[in-house]
């Protein structure tokens, strides 16, 4: 039997022998960009769908009872338990297929109390305590330039679907040893269906790249990160792990720590000062210029 393959949403098999694998040419451990989607979240497999409409999949080996998915330097795999409870995916995917994930990208749902619809993207891990997986006060590595450009190409290819597109600051689990990032249809469950919602984020997961821009933490502002969004879409910048003021009382300095270090060894940081009292602001920015860390306006950074 040869290695299956998935052409816009049909299958075939390649005619290879059943014992060769797609990266059966290369030594060691291959870098790949790992697609994680869940059974237990419509809108995931939504985008999953979309995703095999795309482009062209080989099947590749097996991970979690289920097929491992390739198309370039992406795959993707389908798990049956929420992301949140997928501590150290990345781990586990490394042992099963010698492939190290650069980064991996859970597509998800979104839920909100507000109901606005809304694509999100936002970086993994908690401030304080370990409400929905992870481990406390412990943030996962972030990818600031794959986030940056998966928010940017997604608020093009969302025009006129009437959602809005922004950050969210980082929140929740689960806790991984590689970069990672969450994109997600939200805000309800009516939406997460919405297959042009999901292309949107599928062509946006396929074309994300790091344009290698400056690497810039964002600290103060709402959950949703509207200054740290309009940055991001207007300025050459990768943003990294980003704290509202809910979180700001948790940033001690080993959390400044993991910020900076977790995003790509960040060195500089953007304060949403008219958001918070001016007395935080000015503990905090002593405390991030302690570790290294200077303080820009968005007029230090290239408009793109």
């Amino acid at each position: 039997m040869g290695i299956r393959y998935f052409l816009r949403g049909r299958e075939g098999h390649f005619g290879l022998a059943s014992n060769e694998r797609v990266n059966s040419g290369l030594v060691g451990i291959v870098s790949v960009k790992l697609i994680v989607t869940s059974s237990e979240d419509n809108a995931s497999m939504n985008i999953r769908a979309r995703l095999l409409e795309k482009e062209s999949w080989a099947e590749d080996g097996e991970f979690d009872s289920h097929p491992v998915l390739s198309h370039g330097e992406f795959r993707m795999v389908q798990v049956d338990r929420i992301h949140l409870d997928e501590d150290f995916i990345d781990d586990r995917f490394e042992k099963a297929s010698r492939s190290r994930p650069d980064v991996v990208i859970f597509a998800s749902r979104h839920r909100a109390e507000s109901r606005i619809p809304t694509l999100t993207v936002h970086a993994v891990g908690n401030y304080s305590s370990a409400d929905f997986g992870g481990r406390p006060s412990t943030l996962s590595w972030a990818h600031p330039g794959f986030m940056t450009s998966a928010l940017r190409i997604l608020a093009v290819k969302a025009q006129g679907m009437g959602f809005n597109v922004s950050f969210e600051t980082t929140h929740h689990g689960p806790i991984l040893g590689s970069p990672v990032f969450y994109i997600e249809i939200g805000s309800y469950e009516e939406l997460w269906g919405r297959e042009d919602a999901a292309e949107a984020i599928a062509a946006s997961i396929l074309a994300i790249r790091d344009d290698g821009y400056p690497k810039v933490l964002g600290v103060g502002g709402g959950h949703y990160a509207p200054r740290f969004t309009d940055i991001a879409l207007g300025r050459k910048v990768s943003i990294g792990h980003m704290a509202a003021n809910y979180a700001l009382d948790a940033l001690n300095d080993d959390l400044i720590l993991q910020m900076s270090e977790k995003s790509g060894g960040a060195k500089m940081v953007y304060f949403h000062k008219k958001s918070m009292p001016k007395q935080k602001y000015r503990e905090l920015r002593e405390r991030f210029s302690s570790q290294g860390i200077k303080e820009i306006s968005s007029d230090d950074l290239e408009p793109l």
